[in-house]
């Protein structure tokens, strides 16, 4: 006897429904996405511009999308979007309001977190130890972002 195809109901189109759907869909499933927003995306969408950004298109939810996840890349790759291009790809940049902060220079990922760390305004000497101490824990634990 045939057994009838599942069908599954994936209520929200943000990254997880989003990976849901297609994992449920590469598991035979029938697949209906529901979102109530106009766009899908979740917190990580485009938002029209307004007065205050002069009109232009802002990229919400970079915070959500990083590059650094390997499943976010992994699912990517699996609808086929393009994450070599498809991905703005900065150096960290951690700086308050005010200029303080931390900013690694393009290059060498060592080399430019020892020279931002230490450069890096309003910050003191223990507190860069132990941002270098935490960044060595994930060294050795395996950590690695491109």
């Amino acid at each position: 006897m045939k057994t009838a195809p599942r069908r599954v109901a994936v209520v929200g189109a943000g990254w997880a429904g989003l990976a849901t759907a297609v994992r449920c869909t590469e598991a035979g499933a029938r697949v209906t996405l529901f979102e109530m927003a106009a766009q899908p995306g979740g917190r990580a969408r485009s938002v029209a511009g307004t007065a205050q950004t002069a009109g232009d298109v802002l990229d919400n939810g970079q915070h959500i999308l990083i590059g650094a996840y390997l499943r976010t890349l992994a699912l990517m790759r699996t609808v086929g979007a393009p994450v070599d291009t498809g991905l703005w790809r900065q150096p960290l940049t951690l700086r308050y309001a005010d200029g303080r902060g931390l900013a690694v220079a393009p290059g060498p990922a060592l080399w430019g977190l020892l020279r931002a760390v230490a450069g890096c305004r309003g910050w003191t000497w223990g507190d860069r130890a132990a941002l270098l101490a935490a960044s060595t824990r994930w060294a050795l634990a395996g950590f690695r972002c491109d």
